[in-house]
């Protein structure tokens, strides 16, 4: 029959899916539920760190304007949001090349957070 994609990836061929900018979290979730990583502290991290990194990019993009809307009543909130929004998306192309490169970059908060998150389950 079929084999299994994942049973078949490296752990650089998944921590690098993890961290494709915003599509990046399907395989992320997937990588989190599958049998062949939940032992894998590497590729748990990654995940968990493009899965926050999505979050805040959610954050960033939908709820900021929202508030700064609500309290400045001005369009001055399109200063903001639009660096952050291509910030966050620097530091996925960033983690991505550094995926590529087999080498693990901790974020400041994100990544602290992550790291707790892969260590909780194993």
């Amino acid at each position: 029959m079929y084999a299994d994609p994942i049973s078949r990836m490296s752990d650089r061929t998944a921590s690098i899916l993890c961290y494709i900018p915003v599509f990046g979290v399907i395989p992320a979730i997937v990588f989190l539920a599958a049998q062949r990583y939940r032992l894998n502290a590497k590729v748990r991290f990654d995940a968990f760190q493009s899965l926050y990194l999505f979050v805040a990019y959610l954050v960033v993009s939908s709820v900021l304007p929202m508030i700064l809307w609500l309290s400045f009543h001005t369009h001055a909130f399109f200063l903001f949001v639009g660096p952050l929004k291509v910030a966050i998306f620097i530091i996925w192309v960033y983690l991505l090349v550094k995926a590529a490169q087999e080498q693990q970059v901790h974020l400041p908060v994100i990544g602290d957070l992550a790291a707790r998150s892969a260590a909780e389950q194993l």
